[in-house]
């Protein structure tokens, strides 16, 4: 890049010091003064031009100055302007991806135990508060259903999952069924269902009840309509969080007030729902959110970096890490989204 202005509108001297000023201040946790950044960073330039520099990206809204006797701080804009440089992500470190590796080399056990380590051994590594959703009921891949008859229309639905779990439903019904019909009715369902997903399944039987065979046939319809009820009832996912105390040892949260604003986050879990439901949409397939970007209040002091798991193109659940603003995100970035591939590939053996 020339010393002229890029698509960033920083010119190349001003790109190199404000990256310099980012690493020093995720380092430290520490206003950055000039004297500073001139004796740990080979900008090739003196400390006037650097103090200079430093005002100018001050100006553009990349720098701000706490105190007036303080150095400088990177600003939520400047971490945006440095995350965006890292993606795509910059390969993952030999030794962080030996460590990922050989935590999955041994024989985990269930689906929930192996959602469960990942949050652990995330944590583990970044020093941060790591979390995992589960898979989501609508991406889970039947194995049979059953209907139990409870009381007059009333019927309790069971159904296996593929990978593991059972789930259960009571659904009211509009007609009393005898248990031999509900027996019959899970039968007609498993033929056509099995190995098909919750979404999957609720298409199907959407175009079945629009079928004319459904308008004469009561014991078709009333399966369908049961099938329905299974379909379209799912429950948010579950979240695996690990390492809250962790986060504790960061700087940032050594005043109460701020570890308070954390811990009632991350205990909420709503907003990280709502957040890391985004990463199984998204364009691209780390995102990244930092501070006040995030739509909800209560995670504007915290940045969050997530990717999706998924089973082939379907998307299962996320990864992420929650932490302050200034985060290692040339590290944690790559780490997140090698951690998804990785138990993607998990699941899927």
């Amino acid at each position: 890049m020339a010393d002229g202005e890029g698509n960033s509108g920083l010119t190349r001297r001003q790109h190199g010091l404000l990256l310099a000023a980012l690493q020093e201040f995720i380092a430290t946790a520490e206003p950055v003064g000039s004297q500073q950044l001139v004796a740990r960073h080979p900008l090739g330039v003196r400390a006037a031009m650097v103090r200079n520099l430093m005002a100018e990206l001050e100006d553009a809204g990349y720098l701000l100055q706490p105190h007036t006797s303080a150095g400088r701080i990177p600003t939520e804009k400047a971490f945006r302007y440095y995350v965006d440089q890292l993606i795509p992500p910059p390969p993952l470190a030999y030794q962080d991806r030996t460590q990922i590796e050989l935590h999955y080399s041994v024989p985990a056990g269930g689906t929930t135990e192996i959602i469960r380590d990942t949050s652990r051994l995330l944590a583990l590594m970044t020093g941060q508060a790591a979390l995992v959703t589960a898979p989501r009921l609508e991406a889970a891949r039947l194995e049979r259903v059953t209907f139990i008859r409870m009381r007059e229309r009333e019927v309790l639905a069971v159904f296996v999952a593929a990978a593991g779990g059972v789930h259960h439903r009571l659904i009211d019904t509009d007609t009393d069924h005898a248990q031999d019909e509900l027996e019959r009715m899970a039968a007609y369902l498993n033929e056509s269902l099995s190995g098909r997903t919750l979404e999957q399944a609720r298409v199907w039987i959407e175009e079945r009840l629009s079928e004319e065979r459904a308008n004469y046939d009561r014991f078709v319809r009333d399966a369908l309509m049961l099938g329905g009820a299974i379909a379209r009832q799912w429950l948010p996912a579950e979240v695996y969080v690990d390492g809250s105390s962790k986060v504790a040892e960061q700087p940032e949260f050594a005043d109460a007030a701020r570890m308070r604003e954390l811990l009632r986050a991350l205990e909420d879990k709503s907003a990280l729902l709502d957040l890391l439901e985004r990463t199984l949409t998204g364009e691209r397939r780390t995102m990244v959110s930092i501070g006040s970007e995030s739509f909800d209040g209560r995670l504007a002091g915290f940045s969050v970096v997530a990717a999706p798991y998924a089973s082939g193109a379907m998307p299962l659940g996320s990864v992420a890490i929650v932490g302050p603003v200034r985060m290692d995100y040339e590290r944690v970035i790559p780490l997140v989204d090698y951690m998804a591939r990785r138990l993607s590939r998990v699941l899927a053996d």
